[in-house]
C-alpha cells in the first residue's frame, strides 16, 4: 500500500482518532486543537484513503525541536511509516536552521519504543556529555 506524506493537514479530530487507535487516552478537543495549531510542523501518513499516521514536532523553530506525538494505527505498524514519518520531520525542521548551523532534535520514547529511535539516528540518554532526559509532571 503506498503511504503519502502531508505536511500542515493534521486536524484535532484526526489527532484525537488516531491516540484513540493507538489505545492512548482521550484529551480535550479545546485543547489539542491548540496543541496542532501551535506546532512547527505537523506530519500526516495517509494509506488507503485515510490517516493511519502522525507526527508533531514543537519548539521555537530556532534552537529547540520537539520530536513529539509519533504515532502509527497498529495494524499500519512495521511497514517503515513511523520511519519515514520521523525522517521527513527531521528534513522539513532543517529548514529552519541557517546552512551550516547543527540541528538537535529532542523527542521523550515511549516505554520500550527506544531502538525504534535509534535506528533512526537518536542517541539514548545519558550518553557521554548529555545527561538524562527529565520532565515535571504537574497536576
Amino acid at each position: 500500500m503506498e503511504i503519502d506524506i502531508r505536511e500542515g493537514v493534521l486536524t484535532a479530530q484526526t489527532f484525537l482518532s488516531l491516540r484513540a487507535a493507538c489505545g492512548m487516552p482521550e484529551l480535550e478537543p479545546e485543547l489539542v486543537e491548540r496543541a496542532v495549531k501551535a506546532s512547527l510542523l505537523t506530519l500526516t501518513a495517509v494509506g488507503g484513503g485515510r490517516a493511519v499516521g502522525m507526527a508533531r514536532v514543537v519548539g521555537d523553530g530556532a534552537f529547540v525541536f520537539l520530536l513529539y506525538d509519533l504515532l502509527v494505527v497498529p495494524l499500519w505498524r512495521r511497514q517503515g511509516i513511523g520511519s519515514m514519518l520521523a525522517d521527513e520531520a527531521l528534513r522539513r525542521v532543517k529548514a529552519f536552521v541557517p546552512p551550516g548551523r547543527s540541528l538537535v532534535m529532542g523527542l521523550f520514547s515511549g516505554e520500550g519504543r527506544e531502538s525504534f529511535y535509534t535506528r533512526l539516528g537518536f542517541t539514548e540518554l545519558p550518553a557521554p556529555g548529555l545527561g538524562a532526559g527529565m520532565q515535571a509532571v504537574c497536576v
